[in-house]
């Protein structure tokens, strides 16, 4: 299946959205030899740098995967410019060679679209409660596994077998999961009724070794054929290790192929890049949705290539609503609590509060000797906030928001004439 016919972005707009916004001076500095950098809100310093090797490892055609980065990060379509022009390149051109220490632009192709303003953007500081939220890698509810069982069967990249297997929620916090599922255009699936964090549409069966770094976002999974790549432009299906179960069999038109943003180490040698999900054939259950993927694939690419993710913190705030409550969840098989994670991070917002003025370390000490804070760790905590917060100023997702708006207004003049 081909996504040049179906899913094929929209040319530049006339008016004016042709053209790369000027970015500031620093981004313009010379790359890394092996690496190109990726211009995403050039006015703002927020850029991705990204090794070549990697890029070639994951995508065939290196200039269609980088469009696909910022169209999953910024949740808004585009096309890519090359180095040292502003003009964009056709997206039938998005076939050749990167230039080696090149530095690439996505440009917006809507009138309506606008990357760079962020005021009607998600409050950091109440979405960061949603990690404090026990992980629900290991912790589901029953029917979710079960659902996930009957659908999967096994870890769907490997085809080891219950019991060195866990279910893992694509999307882990459930507060803003259906206004994130709202706030993005979906393509190529319905999602209209996908409200629950427990929806078999997020979630996947992994083998053991793999939810640590799933969840570190190490590792992704790409869902192709997608707005900006088909199935042929990922490198051949790599092989598995266990003998493919006859219950099983591949989707025909479409590839969830898992793909090793880092370096992989020894687990790399048993997952490699390139697996393939396979599925139960006689399963009912619908597939992982490719939004959700889509989501997370950017937030890992800014967990592992993201520079300027700061320009975050430089907006003034919404009203900010109740902190978010935990799915609820089934009996605990293990827990993965990310409680103390947050306690650091907490510590960490309240000595820069009270040291603003103080050039701090990549190490900081708060509360004693043994209590330390990584800066570069804390950079994580912001990464799916700045996914979510870029979605919600989408065309599409705006367009829900006054239409949802709209509806509350004429409930409550309705409301109002009943009791006059």
């Amino acid at each position: 299946m081909s996504t040049s016919s179906s899913l094929q972005p929209p040319p530049p707009d006339p008016d004016g959205h042709s053209m790369s916004p000027l970015p500031s001076p620093e981004l313009l500095q010379p790359v890394p030899q092996g690496y190109v950098r990726l211009l995403l809100l050039p006015k703002k310093g927020f850029y991705l740098e990204i090794p070549i090797p990697c890029i070639q490892s994951l995508c065939l055609r290196p200039l269609k995967y980088l469009t696909f980065l910022a169209w999953s990060i910024l949740g808004q379509e585009g096309t890519l410019a090359a180095p040292h022009t502003p003009e964009p390149i056709p997206f039938q051109d998005l076939t050749g060679n990167l230039v080696d220490g090149g530095i690439y632009s996505y440009i917006l192709t809507s009138a309506l679209a606008d990357a760079e303003d962020l005021s009607r953007a998600v409050d950091l500081e109440v979405i960061k409660y949603k990690s404090a939220v026990t992980s629900q890698t290991n912790t589901t509810r029953d029917d979710f596994r079960t659902r996930l069982l009957e659908r999967d069967g096994f870890c769907v990249f490997t085809g080891y077998a219950d019991g060195f297997t866990e279910a893992v929620h694509i999307i882990p916090f459930s507060r803003w999961f259906e206004a994130l599922v709202r706030s993005r255009r979906a393509y190529d699936e319905s999602v209209d009724d996908l409200t629950d964090i427990n929806d078999v549409r997020n979630g996947l069966h992994l083998v053991s070794l793999l939810p640590r770094s799933f969840d570190q976002r190490g590792v992704v999974i790409l869902k192709t054929p997608n707005l900006y790549l088909d199935v042929a432009d990922v490198p051949p299906r790599a092989q598995r290790d266990e003998p493919f179960d006859p219950s099983l069999s591949y989707p025909p038109n479409d590839r969830y192929s898992l793909q090793w943003l880092v370096d992989p180490g020894r687990g790399g040698r048993a997952v490699p890049s390139n697996l393939d999900a396979a599925f139960k054939t006689q399963s009912q259950q619908p597939p992982p949705s490719a939004l959700l993927l889509h989501y997370i694939y950017g937030a890992a690419a800014i967990t592992q290539w993201g520079h300027g993710s700061e320009v975050l913190k430089t907006h003034q705030h919404p009203a900010r609503p109740k902190a978010p409550e935990p799915a609820p969840m089934g009996p605990k098989r293990s827990n993965h609590n990310r409680t103390i994670a947050t306690q650091k991070h907490d510590a960490a917002q309240n000595q820069n509060q009270h040291h603003a003025s103080k050039p701090t370390s990549d190490k900081e000490q708060t509360d004693g000797p043994d209590r330390t804070v990584d800066s570069e760790h804390n950079r994580q905590w912001l990464v799916e906030d700045l996914v979510y917060r870029l979605w919600l100023n989408a065309p599409d997702a705006k367009e829900y928001r006054r239409k949802e708006k709209e509806e509350k207004d004429n409930n409550v003049d309705r409301w109002r004439r009943g009791i006059s």
